[in-house]
């Protein structure tokens, strides 16, 4: 999550109505995001780079196999990549993404900071 503070903002807006106690909600996050590759080329970025946001999908969808275009969705802020956000059901299993959660970003020239 990148800090307590972004952990508990987590918690807030969706883990405290998914029914879970804190603990198993941050243990399901974590597996969630463990069945996800990153992309190889932004995992060995030393600085952030300039790329279209077109980019980023494609490597992310390149990356995993199983996933579907409409399953995956690349936000932006303030031109940067902000998130690589996968929808996905309560078992974990990839499943497109609704219209409120669909952001695609367009930008041409987003920057892209480094994968931890």
């Amino acid at each position: 999550m990148g800090n307590a503070g972004l952990a508990w903002y987590q918690w807030k807006k969706h883990g405290s109505c998914s029914g879970l106690a804190p603990a198993d909600y941050f243990a399901l996050s974590r597996e969630a995001y463990s069945r996800l590759s990153r992309p190889e080329v932004f995992r060995n970025l030393s600085k952030p780079v300039k790329l279209p946001a077109k980019v980023v999908e494609e490597a992310f969808l390149k990356a995993n196999p199983g996933l579907e275009p409409d399953m995956l969705t690349i936000t932006c802020r303030a031109g940067r990549i902000q998130e690589a956000r996968l929808c996905l059901s309560r078992d974990l299993t990839p499943v497109p993404c609704g219209v409120d959660v669909v952001r695609d970003c367009a930008l041409q020239d987003a920057l892209f900071d480094p994968i931890r």
